[in-house]
């Protein structure tokens, strides 16, 4: 059942924030601040120093009080972040936003008591609890927290590393943010025409035009204006990295990548099985890919450039209502459910559609907790692409409005990995509503996107992986210049692309400080690789059990975080710790490669 909302906003383009509060300045936002500050004093009253006295329903009873202060916390946050995200120009909404990150900073400096004593009692304590099955609903919440129970410091230790991060670690983050979200880009769409002042979106959708010199101007005018901030950007990266070196080591992690992995409730051998099997298909898949590309374009000089246009005849416009409607289809197609609800998101004002100066670039989906709904951030420029990075969007809002049904705000979250699974697997349901209509030509050209999405989505994340891993260790060593970090990036983007790219050196080293996943997390982007390959088993499901497979998919979104990954899996029969399922979606790409090779033929 949906949630009760307020009247349609009158301009659906933009998100109808009142669904959380009124107004900035709405009393019930001010009444909710002091809530939540009360609640945490009696929360930290009644718990902190006694965990261990608490029998099975009492630690219960502790969990869900905690579940609701996290619930008001994330929806304070929540509206002070999306302003913030489409007006980061705006020096009181920005004000504003800062104010909220010192309330999340004193929550969890207050709530720092928690990870410790949970990891003091240790998993003997919890196995031997007086009625521990009054925890069975936030059983994996604590197995998680006793994940951590070997890297946990001190009460006080912890409350300074969440202290210090205010004007650490988020005060670069942030600083990288407004630095990138003020750029302007400079391009002449037509050369010897005027000079246009673009947005990062404007300009990156240009990425994919027709018209090669375009694509290289565009390409410059990124580059060249990143480049003027490098000494700005650069020194985000070298603060940030060394943060977390410096925690990861003074916690006793084995390496940098360690608690990326834990936090997602996997294992590093699992990580480590899909990094090395994709990296290892670079020549069977990418190398492939990008010959046959250069083969259909017939470039002798095939470069960067090159790789993002369509090379299978360009893909129609698709202007938002038409977008819109596309994805509510594509929705129903795999659950009349979904659709009805895609409807009711776009009907409502859970989407702000379009770029505008100040907002942030990219997109978007920020979860919340029932009452409350997701909210979904685009800048749609009318490709066809923005209509499958609305499909995207909408398939986290569906996993979090599926999960926000039975799960707190304690087991809403199933970790990146799980959640890009079902941002992907709505992408293919768009793929597969698009081909059901298509002439021969847009079939070859859809088949040929789903295989350039694997480059993106897997083998560029993993790309991506692999270079934080180099950029982090020659981190370690000391500080690191814009020129060194470029280096590791031109050698990692090589052995993707293969011998048949012909890179720009000058040019092409630079892609990685446009990259804000480098900034916001660590090696965060593993988990679009992993989401990739997991959906292209999960297609496969589909395709073999039919109707029966939507209860199957939907119990896992419904499921949230309240269950380990590997075991939400193991109930459809798939194995993640087999290094050969990984290679299973491999062997996919490898048969999408085959089929278009034969169509093209």
């Amino acid at each position: 059942m949906l949630p009760a909302m307020n009247a349609p906003a009158r301009d659906l383009h933009r998100w109808d924030l009142s669904t959380l509060y009124p107004a900035p300045d709405d009393p019930s936002r001010a009444a909710d601040r002091e809530a939540i500050f009360t609640a945490l004093d009696a929360f930290v009253s009644s718990y902190r120093g006694r965990l261990g006295e608490l029998d099975g329903p009492g630690f219960e009873r502790a969990l869900q009080e905690l579940a609701e202060l996290h619930r008001l916390a994330r929806r304070y946050a929540q509206y002070a972040s999306l302003r913030f995200s489409v007006d980061t120009n705006d020096a009181v909404i920005k004000a504003e936003h800062s104010e909220m990150e010192a309330v999340l900073s004193k929550l969890n400096q207050e709530l720092a008591f928690l990870g410790v004593e949970i990891a003091a009692l240790g998993p003997e304590h919890f196995a031997n609890l007086p009625g521990k099955e009054a925890l069975e609903t936030h059983a994996w919440w604590i197995q998680k927290e006793l994940l951590f129970a070997p890297y946990t410091l001190s009460e006080d230790a912890e409350r300074t590393i969440a202290r210090k991060n205010v004007t650490a670690k988020t005060a670069w983050v942030n600083l990288y943010m407004e630095a990138t979200a003020g750029m302007s880009f400079p391009l002449q769409r037509v050369e010897g025409g005027p000079v246009e002042e673009l947005t990062r979106s404007e300009v990156s959708s240009l990425r994919t035009d027709e018209d090669r010199a375009l694509r290289r101007r565009a390409f410059e005018s990124l580059t060249d204006v990143h480049r003027k901030q490098a000494h700005v950007l650069t020194s985000c990266f070298n603060a940030i990295f060394e943060d977390h070196r410096s925690d990861t080591e003074a916690r006793g992690y084995d390496d940098v990548l360690t608690y990326t992995v834990l936090r997602d409730g996997l294992t590093p051998e699992i990580v480590r099985a899909l990094i090395d099997t994709v990296t290892d298909a670079f020549p069977t898949v990418c190398h492939r890919w990008h010959a046959l590309r250069q083969r259909v374009l017939d470039l002798p000089d095939y470069g960067f450039e090159d790789t993002y246009m369509a090379a299978f005849g360009a893909e129609p416009d698709s202007p938002w209502e038409e977008a819109r409607g596309l994805v509510e289809d594509a929705f129903s197609s795999f659950s009349p459910e979904a659709g009805d609800w895609a409807k009711h998101a776009l009907d409502h004002g859970w989407v702000d559609v379009f770029p505008r100066p100040g907002k942030r670039s990219g997109a978007f989906c920020s979860s919340a907790v029932a009452p409350d709904h997701a909210f979904v951030m685009l800048n749609h420029a009318g490709k066809l692409d923005d209509t499958f990075t609305l499909a995207h969007e909408f398939g986290h809002a569906w996993h979090f409005t599926r999960a926000a049904r039975e799960q707190d705000a304690l087991n809403l979250h199933c970790g990146t990995p799980m959640a890009e699974t079902a941002s992907i697997f709505a992408e293919i349901w768009l793929h597969e509503h698009l081909m059901q209509d298509a002439d021969p030509t847009l079939q070859r050209a859809l088949l040929a996107r789903q295989i350039d999405d694997a480059m993106g989505s897997a083998f560029r994340q993993i790309t991506y992986v692999n270079w934080e891993l180099k950029a982090h260790a020659r981190r370690a060593e000391g500080s690191v210049s814009a020129e060194e970090y470029s280096q590791i990036w031109l050698e990692e983007l090589g052995r993707m692309m293969g011998p048949g790219v012909k890179l720009d050196a000058e040019r092409d080293k630079w892609s990685w400080i446009m990259v804000p996943h480098f900034i916001f997390a660590r090696f965060y982007c593993y988990s679009y690789a992993f989401g990739k390959m997991l959906t292209l088993a999960l297609y496969d499901l589909w395709k073999e059990r039919g109707d029966a497979f939507v209860d199957e998919y939907h119990a896992i979104l419904t499921a949230g975080g309240s269950r380990p990954p590997a075991e939400l899996f193991a109930d459809l029969g798939l194995d993640l710790s087999d290094p050969a399922f990984w290679q299973r979606g491999i062997d996919v790409l490898t048969g999408y490669l085959d089929e278009l090779e034969g169509l093209i033929e």
